[in-house]
């Protein structure tokens, strides 16, 4: 999916986060769904929850399976632990979220997710 950052939802939506560990690199994966039934919009971070401005990086889209999934990924990749799951509320501006744990209390604000030209993108995470 080509996304620029104001289109990637509008609409609540599921999100999940998911540890990749057992890997060279262990790192963290944002995902969420931006249309029902669509594959997870999936975004890769060094930490989570992420403090401040950090450098992610646009993966291609994730079957709608890792929204549930833990556990040993086949072909020696390693395996995931889901560390945050929820919904994803749009703000009235159109641009940024709320994210809300599933007993629907807000806990951290997506201020900014930035793509740019050379295909990096920025996030920035604000706690409630």
């Amino acid at each position: 999916m080509d996304v620029s950052a104001e289109s990637l939802t509008a609409r609540p939506c599921k999100y999940v986060v998911l540890h990749h560990a057992g890997i060279e690199e262990p790192h963290y994966d944002f995902m969420f769904e931006p249309a029902e039934g669509e594959a997870l919009v999936t975004f890769r971070l060094a930490e989570w929850p992420p403090s401040g401005r950090q450098e992610v990086r646009r993966l291609k889209d994730h079957r709608r399976l890792y929204l549930t999934f833990e556990g040993t990924i086949p072909g020696d990749r390693g395996y995931v632990v889901r560390v945050d799951e929820g919904m994803l509320h749009p703000r009235r501006d159109g641009v940024r979220w709320i994210l809300r744990r599933d007993n629907g209390e807000p806990w951290m604000t997506v201020e900014s997710l930035e793509g740019g030209d050379e295909g990096d993108w920025w996030l920035v995470l604000s706690a409630q």
